[in-house]
């Protein structure tokens, strides 16, 4: 027990003993006391009565009264007759003894007298003495009795009260107990207080978060044991202890609270408070809770990071950087203040990437955030757009002053040297440039203002910077481009692509009775209108469409190749696809293939990929890899538009290619221009030694397929052969429109 328990149980002992005693001695001294009086009341009777008996012989012998011993003793024998342990005596006024009745009773005696009157004279008296042994015996047996009442009276009063106390103390115990053991189980920091804010509590974790003990501060004023300040400003404030004590009300704080600790370290912390009310009402303490949110304060803060901030090399976003540039035009509507928004692409990164890994390209990319970053003002947002893309806001800053940032960081990224694995790499920067103006209504219209520009610096001769113009035409179709990302969007969703077909036509025996066609694609316009490739595809290879767009045509190929097979009677088919470089490229496109190929089960050579000259040498490790998992599951392939390369001859035997399509600018010329007529015929002869098949493109007229012939050529394509008709008839589209008309007719899927 605690000592306060030990204190009442000493009181309810004391007073139990108390009582037991009171018990004990009031039982035979009453008993006593009142039989006492009973008997001496009894024995003065007797002798008032003797005496009274005596009254009348007195009075007839006054003088010798005395002398009539027997008469006397017939007198007191007559009226009344003593008990065996009393004994009367009467004594006359000289106090001789004149007669008695009874033996001499056993000490102790009690004696009591009455006088003998004769008038007014005494003239004796009667004395009536007994034994006080029955008494005491008596009062014995009482006292007895008393103290087995009063040992009774003890035991009762000291068991049932404090059996009664045991168990509000061990209830009491019990809850205290447990709410000391869940005070120390929780993680949260609880501290109590009195009415004055003075600590008379703290469970182990506020001891532990306070770095203190409890026996330290027992006493103490909580502001001088607490010290909180704000997160973000570092300013001392109040505890919301002292205010739940004055507004008698629960306080929460839950916001950037940061808790000081003794040794200089800070915690985050929620902090909670309530006032401890009594049983009248009134405050008679508080309780402060505060909850470690280190943790998830810090997860939030990494998490509101991570979502306005590239994970790789630590800059904004896109979508952090254009709510800057939102926020830009917002503020120059009243202000007018210069902003220049750039737009940078990496040159040459994509050799990095491919030649030593992503790891490399990962490494090349922060190494130019760090670069680009030294060079402009902390006042500048550099954000990193995606892939090898960059953005730049600069406040503040006149057009001219920009394009001497821009120009300072692209001398910059041309100087610097990028070596991995004894590698040594150059990269270069292009850089488009817009100024925000009194037009300026978008932020989308801004940063493509800027990735015009950009294009434009590219097309230039990249490493370079280039400015916005609205005049320039050339940017002013760049800019249309991205209204086309929509339109495709669209057309994928709602299956407005169609499929159109170009047949060969096989100039000699070896070329085989097979029918090849090349499979050419279309969008159909909302209003039914069909659009050549020409018009949309820029579009799709800038804003990376394209393997969406080149997984569709392979799917309805390889769906309805049965269907192509059954409207030619059953004669073996040939369909050539051509691909773009991002779809070689992309990450699962050859699975996508390899399990249409599993799903249709088509015969081998029934399917062939051609990739342009240009797409392959720039792409040679991934085009060479991506060849050899098609050939593996029957996929044939062909170099298109062959012969516009600096090394065609060079790469070819390293390619495993199994057909040449030689470009059409050589073809369309061979009967009047002896150079073409010399390169095809060179194409031809080297292509078949390495056994390859050709086909030359731009096949316009039977004289030129004439000229082919002549110069073994084994399949001829072009208008001349063949005009683009649709794979399948599209509903709702008229015949009219089934031929391509202001559309240049290039039909290569690229």
């Amino acid at each position: 027990m605690q000592p306060a328990t030990d204190r009442v149980a000493l009181i309810i002992n004391r007073l139990a003993a108390v009582v037991a005693v009171l018990v004990t001695i009031s039982l035979p001294f009453g008993y006593a006391a009142i039989s006492f009086a009973d008997f001496s009341a009894t024995l003065e009777f007797e002798a008032k009565v003797k005496a009274h008996a005596l009254s009348g012989l007195i009075a007839d012998s006054p003088d010798a009264w005395m002398f009539s011993e027997a008469r006397i003793q017939a007198l007191i024998s007559r009226d009344l007759v003593a008990f065996d342990d009393e004994r009367v005596q009467v004594f006359s006024a000289q106090g001789t003894q004149v007669t008695q009745s009874g033996k001499a009773p056993l000490a102790p005696v009690f004696v009591r007298a009455f006088p003998l009157k004769d008038g007014e004279r005494t003239v004796g008296r009667v004395e009536v003495s007994s034994s006080l042994l029955g008494l005491l015996y008596d009062t014995g047996m009482a006292a007895l009795l008393g103290l087995l009442l009063g040992s009774l009276v003890f035991t009762v009063m000291r068991i049932l009260p404090l059996r009664a106390l045991r168990r509000v103390t061990d209830a009491l115990f019990e809850e205290k107990e447990r709410a000391e053991t869940t005070l120390h189980s929780i993680s949260d920091a609880v501290i109590t207080t009195d009415a004055q804010a003075y600590i008379r509590y703290l469970n182990p974790t506020a001891e532990n978060m306070l770095g203190t003990t409890l026996g330290t501060v027992r006493g103490r004023a909580l502001s001088t044991v607490v010290f909180l300040v704000d997160g973000a400003s570092h300013q001392p404030i109040e505890d919301s202890l002292y205010r739940a004590l004055a507004t008698r009300s629960a306080v929460s704080c839950a916001g950037s609270s940061e808790l000081r600790r003794p040794d200089g370290t800070g915690l985050a912390v929620d902090e909670r408070s309530a006032p401890i009310f009594d049983r009248e009402g009134g405050v008679s303490g508080g309780v402060m809770v505060l909850r470690d949110v280190s943790v998830s304060r810090e997860y939030i803060q990494r998490r509101s990071w991570e979502a306005t901030h590239d994970l790789l090399t630590g800059l904004v976003n896109r979508r952090e950087f254009e709510d800057r540039v939102k926020l830009a035009l917002a503020a120059d509507e009243g202000a007018r203040n210069p902003h220049v928004v750039c737009y940078m692409d990496l040159d040459r990164f994509k050799v990095v990437n491919d030649s030593c890994g992503h790891a490399a390209g990962d490494e090349l990319l922060m190494q130019v955030a760090e670069l680009m970053q030294a060079r402009i003002r902390d006042t500048d947002t550099l954000a990193r757009l995606g892939g090898d893309e960059f953005g730049l806001l600069l406040e503040r800053c006149e057009i001219q002053r920009g394009q001497l940032i821009a120009a300072e960081i692209v001398a910059a990224v041309n100087d610097y040297v990028f070596t991995w694995e004894s590698k040594v790499f150059a990269v270069g920067i292009s850089i488009g440039l817009t100024a925000l103006s009194a037009d300026s209504q978008r932020v989308a219209d801004l940063i493509d203002e800027a990735d015009c520009a950009c294009y434009w610096a590219k097309e230039r001769g990249r490493n370079r910077v280039c400015v916005y113009l609205p005049s320039a035409m050339d940017l002013a179709a760049r800019r249309s481009e991205a209204g086309w990302v929509a339109r495709i969007n669209a057309a994928l969703k709602e299956k407005r692509f169609t499929l159109y077909q170009q047949s060969y036509r096989a100039l000699n025996a070896v070329a085989g009775e097979k029918e090849h066609l090349e499979i050419l694609i279309r969008m159909v316009a909302e209003n039914g209108d069909i659009i050549a490739p020409g018009c949309f595809l820029p579009a799709a290879e800038r804003y990376n469409l394209m393997p969406e767009i080149d997984l569709w045509v392979v799917r309805e190929v390889f769906s309805h190749y049965r269907r192509l097979v059954a409207e030619r009677g059953g004669k073996p088919l040939s369909c050539a696809i051509n691909l773009s470089a991002a779809s070689i490229n992309a990450d699962g496109f050859v699975d996508d293939v390899r399990k249409l190929a599993a799903k249709y089960k088509l015969p081998p050579g029934a399917i062939s990929f051609e990739l342009s000259e240009a797409l392959t040498v720039n792409h040679l490790e991934a085009a060479t890899a991506f060849m050899k998992q098609c050939q593996a599951i029957g996929i044939g392939f062909g170099l298109d538009d062959f012969g516009t390369g600096t090394s065609s001859f060079g790469y070819l035997k390293k390619l495993p290619v199994d057909y040449l399509k030689i470009d059409g600018g050589f073809v369309k010329n061979v009967e009047s221009d002896s150079v073409d007529l010399a390169m095809t015929e060179a194409i031809s002869r080297i292509g078949h030694l390495m056994g390859k098949k050709i086909i030359a493109k731009g096949a316009e007229n039977a004289a030129i397929i004439e000229k082919l012939a002549a110069l073994r050529i084994d399949y001829a394509q072009g208008y001349g052969v063949c005009l683009p008709r649709p794979l399948f008839a599209p509903a709702g589209v008229s015949a009219e429109l089934l031929v391509d008309e202001g559309c240049a007719p290039k039909v290569t899927l690229r």
